[in-house]
């Protein structure tokens, strides 16, 4: 096809257009980049250090992977600790997103910082050791979750009451 815009262009015009007719051509067909999401991993590590979690664990992705079209980014709660794990998400999608039955139970409305938020739970997740946190940002859905360490069988802290610490520490940090 763009061979055939290209000898189009060139076919009935003197060298002179020719060439700018073949430019004009190619340049048609070129087709904008999908927009990306945030990349929550551009939080600067003083502002992780200040939300309690450790700079040193950095994880991006999940096992070095974005997932289902989610930029993620991880930290450990800091030393001595080492009780959980945070995780944050940002997608191209709407808040309608944790509403599927399929994979998000439990939610409800809360207040983090000055952002209203959903609260959630994974399905068949022990609401004692984990919780998720979701709210739109624009365009984008950014969520975070929390996951208590296997070996740690009775926290001492609740988990949901723990993320909403961390992400309203980060609240600065996060896409308006």
């Amino acid at each position: 096809m763009a061979v055939l815009l290209l000898l189009s262009g060139c076919a009935n015009t003197t060298d002179g257009d020719a060439r700018a007719d073949a430019t004009s051509s190619a340049a048609a067909i070129t087709t904008a980049s999908a927009p990306t999401p945030w990349d929550p991993c551009t939080i600067p590590d003083e502002a992780i250090e200040r939300a309690g979690l450790n700079v040193e664990t950095k994880e991006s992705g999940v096992f070095g992977r974005d997932q289902n079209g989610f930029k993620i980014c991880g930290w450990e709660d800091r030393p001595p600790n080492n009780k959980y794990y945070v995780r944050i998400f940002a997608g191209l999608e709407g808040i309608d997103y944790i509403d599927d039955p399929g994979y998000f139970d439990r939610l409800q409305p809360v207040r983090i910082g000055f952002r209203d938020a959903i609260q959630y739970q994974q399905i068949a997740a022990d609401a004692t050791l984990h919780c998720g946190v979701a709210f739109s940002a624009g365009a984008e859905l950014i969520m975070a979750t929390l996951n208590t360490d296997s070996l740690v069988r009775t926290p001492p802290y609740d988990p949901c009451t723990e993320l909403n610490s961390v992400v309203a520490a980060l609240d600065s940090e996060l896409p308006a």
